[in-house]
Parts: structure tokens; sequence; C-alpha cells
């Protein structure tokens, strides 16, 4: 039992990502990958691909926005006079409630409670599903995912109050109905999001957790008549702050890992009867197939787990841009959060060979998809779970030889350089292969059987 529960901290944590990460990619250094061929000599010529990314649309690494929701919401737009520009609908919004005498505080709560909703929206939608705005026209992928959830917030969908449009509760996502969210999504059998009807359940679930865990969400007001908001998390941050406004890495994610544990499906991964959320059994490190043993107490079947916590990070990501940028703290120790384990990183690595699908797993995933079609398996397949834990550790590699192009030591790093890593940056890098290799539909090369809850 005791080591249940170590295991099931262990796997929660940030350091796991990482380390469980790195044991795969020592496997595929030894050659014992079970799915993959893994070619390190192509992982500087991806590192130099993306420094060119970097250098081509920012000049350097340290002009590179945050990877948050925050850039889903910086929208190129052309004006009256033919000149391309860039609209930012968060600080436009935050701009409009200041006006309106709305506080600091308040808006920056506002602004957790809209990209709380618009990250666990956020899995994968498909290549088939666009949302069509009136302001902006047509957009697909994160993007649409986006801009729909704004809409909804604007429109007040996911507020029980009578006076507030602009805030998330938990009453009024308890009561959210699946054809509220497929109507807001633009959803239709001619426009299919993937697991739209699971989105929608992940949101009430999000309702849920607010309720129950009102030490994070339930906020500091002495009236306690107000719903859980997820805004509310920065009362609770204020309260851990060893310095005004200074707060831990660890205070976010107890609030992100914990305060939302309840949110993801009871089928994924158990230990102990306990949900682990987005981890899962990777048989790279079965006992068969490693020549040494974790130096951890373990409970059997806990060896070979692999956590990602990929939605869990986005949001992180996510909410550090608001705490730092709005609500004006500082966060220690993030440097501890890891890439994200999802398909358009993990694709740039598949296109330019640095992974190349093993002959039995592609046959397989041709099979399940069609010939015609990138191969494709579900979230929990072997396949994918060892595609994302050498995703995970490639870009810790990639983001050193990036250091190391732009000439930086440890010391000359801008604040979360792995942050503008992925987003100027791996996230790009491999969004572009796709269209240059998969134009239409802008595939990622291998394809993943989405529930809306995944990545």
């Amino acid at each position: 039992m005791m080591a249940a529960v170590h295991d099931i901290k262990y796997l929660k944590s940030l350091e796991a990502v990482r380390e469980r990460s790195q044991e795969v990619l020592k496997r595929a250094e030894q050659g014992k990958l079970q799915h993959f061929e893994y070619d390190a000599s192509k992982v500087d010529e991806v590192a130099e691909y993306v420094y060119s990314l970097i250098m081509r649309d920012y000049g350097g690494i340290d002009k590179v926005p945050m990877h948050g929701r925050w850039r889903s919401y910086c929208i190129k737009t052309v004006g009256d006079d033919g000149l391309s520009k860039t609209r930012d609908l968060v600080s436009e919004h935050v701009a409009r409630w200041r006006e309106a005498d709305v506080g600091e505080w308040e808006s920056a709560r506002r602004i957790v409670d809209l990209f709380m909703v618009s990250v666990l929206v956020d899995a994968g939608a498909g290549s088939q599903w666009r949302y069509q705005d009136a302001e902006f026209g047509t957009l697909a992928r994160t993007e649409g995912l986006g801009l729909a959830a704004l809409r909804m917030f604007e429109a007040g969908a996911f507020s029980s109050s009578k006076t507030n449009a602009f805030q998330v509760d938990a009453a009024a996502l308890e009561s959210l109905d699946d054809q509220a969210l497929l109507d807001g999504f633009q959803v239709s059998d001619t426009n299919p999001l993937l697991g739209s009807a699971n989105r929608a359940q992940l949101l009430r679930s999000l309702g849920r957790a607010l309720r129950a865990q009102t030490a994070y969400f339930g906020g500091m007001c002495a009236c306690q008549n107000h719903p859980a908001r997820p805004g509310f998390m920065l009362d609770y941050l204020t309260g851990r702050a060893s310095a005004p406004r200074t707060v831990s890495i660890d205070d976010l994610w107890e609030v992100v890992v914990d305060g939302l544990a309840a949110v993801w499906p009871a089928s994924r991964t158990k230990l102990d009867g306990v949900s682990l959320g987005d981890v899962w059994q990777c048989d790279t490190l079965q006992p068969d197939a490693a020549d040494d043993a974790t130096p951890r107490q373990t409970e059997p079947g806990a060896r070979s787990l692999v956590p990602f916590h990929k939605l869990s990070q986005w949001l992180t990501w996510s909410l550090l841009e608001v705490a730092t940028r709005l609500a004006r703290f500082t966060v220690r120790g993030t440097e501890r959060l890891t890439g994200l384990a999802e398909y358009r990183n993990g694709g740039l690595f598949v296109d330019m060979g640095v992974l190349t699908l093993a002959s039995a797993a592609r046959e397989r995933g041709t099979a399940a998809s069609g010939s015609e079609l990138p191969p494709v398996f579900a979230g929990s397949d072997p396949v994918v779970v060892e595609w994302r834990a050498m995703t995970v550790a490639l870009l810790d590699l990639v983001a050193d030889r990036i250091r190391r192009l732009g000439s930086l030591d440890e010391s000359q790093l801008p604040p979360m350089f792995l942050s503008r890593v992925l987003e100027g940056g791996t996230w790009k890098a491999g969004r572009e292969m796709a269209a240059k290799l998969r134009s239409p539909t802008n595939d990622p090369p291998i394809n993943i059987v989405s529930d809306g809850t995944l990545f």
C-alpha cells in the first residue's frame, strides 16, 4: 500500500514525466525501442530547422512569446489599408473590462476562467472540422477550437450569473448539455468534431471538480455566496506565496493536477484504484525490455507506466502567462515543466526521420486507416505511448541544441526558455512540415483516434 501511494504521487509529478521519458530515450540509444527506429544523427537537423524558423519569424529566441492558449487569441487580420496586423483578443477584452471599472485582479480571474475551458476542449479536432466566425472567417484545429470557446464565453454559456457573462463557474458547467456544445462549436454531420460529446462531459466534470475542490476554486470572499470558478485559483496562490505574489511551480501544478484530478475519464490507467490521468503502460519499459531497474520502490506494473499529463501541462503553460502578465505573480521553478507530448511536436520527429515506424507497426496502423491515409492508432496503443515518450525526451535535446546555436549559456537563457522553443519553435515546425508533406489535410504522419480528452 505504501509503495502504491508513493508511485501515485510520483507518477503525478513533473519529474516523472521527464524521467520516465528519458528512460525510453535510453532504450532508444541502445536500439531497444519496440515500435520505432531511432536515428540520433538527425536530431541536429531538426534543431537547425527549428532554429531557422525562430530566426525567420522572431529574430531571436528571447523575442518569442510563451507557448500557451493566449497565442490562439492573437489572430492575424488584414486592415482596411491592406496591411497585415495581429489582433490580441485577450488584451482587447481586458482593456474593455478595465474601461468598465473591472479591476485588474478580476480581469485576471476572467482570463483564467476562459483559458481553463478553452484548453480542456483543445484536444485534436480532426482534419474535417471548421469553425466559421462572423469576424475572422474560417478557422480550423486549435485556433478554431479556441475561438469557438471564446464566443461561448462571451455569450455567457459557461456562467450562471445574471450580471456577469464573462465568468466560468461550477453551476453553469454542471448543467451544460451536449447539444449546447455541439451548437457552440457548429458541429454537424458535415462538420464533424472528434470526441465532441466527450468534450461536453469533460466540462461537466470540470464543474464537479470546481465544486468539490473549494480550497482551490472556492474563493476567499467571506460571504461564500458565489459559485466556484477556475479564476479563484489566483486567490489560492496568493495564500501560498512565500513573498508578495511569489510562488513555486509546485503550487500551480498542485492546483492543476490535484484540483482537476476528477476531470479526467475514470477509464484511464489506475493504480490502487486511483485514476492517474494521462499515464500509460509503455512496453518499452517492461522489466524484460530493460537492463536496469528504476531506483524506486514500485508496485507491480508501475515500473512501466509513463506519465505525460499533456493537457494538464498545456493548461499550466497557459495559466503561467496569465499569472505572470495579468496577476503579476513571480513563479519559480518553471524549468521543471516539459515539452508537450502531442502530435505536432511528435510529428516533426517522424517527418524529419529521427523516428521511423517499425514495419510491423506501420502495417498495423496502415491497415486500420486505409492505404491512402497516415497510419492510425488508439491513444493507448503502445506505438503512441512510445512515440509520445520519445517526443518529450527529444524536445529537451532540441532545446539544448537551440541554446548552443544561439550561443547562450545557462545564465543567458530567457525566462521559460522551453516554452519559447515550443512556440517558435517545434510546434510550428511540426505544423509547417505537415502542410508541406500532406496538404490539404495537414494531418500528422501518424493519426490518433481521439476521444476529445487526450491531445
